[in-house]
């Protein structure tokens, strides 16, 4: 479908609110589970016992952004600038990662939307790397917090 460079951009703006919403929703559920699980994991602090925190994390941050790249893909789809659902998945992938391998390319009429899903893709995983930061960071706090606590003094 044809479409003109003010539609593209304000639909390219209206998912890329989108995808920033999913991901604040997203990441205050995770931000509300740790906080209060942070009691138990203090109470009983075991670095291999809590690998599985990480992991959890992980997986849910690796979901919002699938989450994320799924609805710049169904758009794609939908409008029909790309023919395939498949298709417009490693093309939003490879967009929203900033891989761009370049082997699938959307039209002259679309290009600024491809271009807005890298930057929001940046943007999004870069505030999901500085949230696992602020998880790994907490975790050495206490870890830091409990050797003081036992050092003879």
């Amino acid at each position: 479908r044809r479409t003109d460079g003010v539609e593209t951009v304000i639909a390219a703006i209206v998912l890329a609110v989108l995808s920033a919403f999913i991901h604040a929703l997203g990441l205050l559920g995770l931000l509300y589970w740790q906080t209060r699980l942070w009691p138990r994991i203090e109470a009983d602090f075991r670095p291999r016992r809590n690998l599985p925190v990480f992991l959890l994390i992980f997986v849910a941050i690796l979901g919002l952004h699938i989450a994320e790249i799924f609805l710049w893909a169904g758009f794609y789809f939908w409008q029909g600038a790309l023919p395939h659902l498949e298709t417009s998945f490693y093309f939003s992938a490879a967009s929203f990662t900033t891989v761009g391998y370049g082997d699938i390319v959307l039209n002259r009429s679309w290009r600024l939307v491809g271009v807005i899903e890298s930057l929001t893709g940046v943007l999004l995983l870069g505030w999901s790397a500085a949230f696992f930061f602020s998880v790994v960071s907490r975790f050495f706090e206490i870890r830091s917090r409990l050797w003081q606590s036992r050092r003879p003094s």
